[in-house]
């Protein structure tokens, strides 16, 4: 599978939602938000799902090989105890 841009890159995600219209049709003006809102919820989601579940949805969407599972996942839990130590996680795993 060749590798494509990183989603995650601003650059990428803005060229990537000039083509996502709004419900109303009209385009996007605070891309700004939108962009802070997936990485919070990427953020979450890596925090929150375990580095085997990871490993086997990468594995499962084509992507071959080791990924870094482990150190994404606790790169996130890291940052939602730096930035946002109030939230609640319900992961257990080996660190």
């Amino acid at each position: 599978m060749a590798r494509g841009p990183n989603f995650t890159d601003r650059n990428v995600f803005d060229e990537i939602m000039s083509d996502v219209p709004r419900v109303d049709g009209t385009e996007y003006q605070d891309l700004d938000t939108v962009y802070g809102d997936m990485s919070r919820l990427v953020v979450a989601w890596l925090a929150c799902t375990p580095p085997e579940r990871l490993l086997t949805l990468y594995n499962e969407l084509g992507w071959k090989g080791h990924a870094n599972a482990r150190a994404f996942h606790l790169a996130a839990k890291r940052w939602l105890e730096l930035h946002h130590p109030d939230r609640c996680l319900v992961v257990k795993d080996a660190e």
